[in-house]
């Protein structure tokens, strides 16, 4: 949701010929999706962790 709304604060600040609000939301966006973890969630075995945490 949030990538979404900056995208579209994006277009609205170009369209209105705000150059540096776009180009801080461009960087924005990129940050979020360069971001450790951003790209997927962990997949858990759950026997194996719970064999692991002695369950």
């Amino acid at each position: 949701m949030l990538l979404g709304q900056l995208a579209e604060g994006m277009r609205a600040a170009l369209a209105a010929g705000d150059v540096e609000a776009a180009r801080i939301a461009h960087e924005t966006i990129g940050r979020l999706l360069g971001a450790p973890g951003a790209d997927a969630a962990g997949v858990v075995d759950l026997a194996a962790e719970r064999a692991r945490r002695g369950g």
